[in-house]
């Protein structure tokens, strides 16, 4: 016996909650972002929305987040802009510069001050 093909509106449907994780992040990452907001937003369970945007993507929405909020600041940092390494985190949605300076480094292998001179 022949299955329903139900399954392709099933990954469409992934896909386009993924999609909108993803245009909520790149829309609002400077602001304080929560998966218990982004749940709220898209009327969705966080339970849910995360395990199909990791299944979607393999990273968490979370992770995504802090993966946009660094490339925002890498981009900042590399085209010259001036202020504090402190307001170069606050654009980019934290609160700590010292906090943001370990995730820079970590994922760039550079501090934002060395990516700044460098650029």
């Amino acid at each position: 016996m022949e299955r329903p093909k139900g399954c392709a509106f099933e990954s469409a449907n992934k896909k386009y909650v993924v999609e909108q994780i993803v245009d909520y992040i790149g829309d609002h990452y400077s602001e304080k972002i929560s998966l218990d907001q982004i749940a709220e937003n898209m009327y969705l369970s966080s339970f849910y929305i995360s395990r199909i945007f990791k299944s979607e993507t393999g990273n968490t929405p979370i992770r995504h987040l802090i993966n946009v909020r660094l490339e925002k600041a890498k981009e900042l940092l590399e085209n010259g802009y001036q202020g504090s390494i402190q307001e170069v985190a606050a654009m980019v949605g934290y609160d700590d510069a010292y906090h943001f300076s370990k995730l820079f480094k970590k994922r760039y292998g550079i501090s934002p001050s060395q990516a700044r001179r460098s650029s």
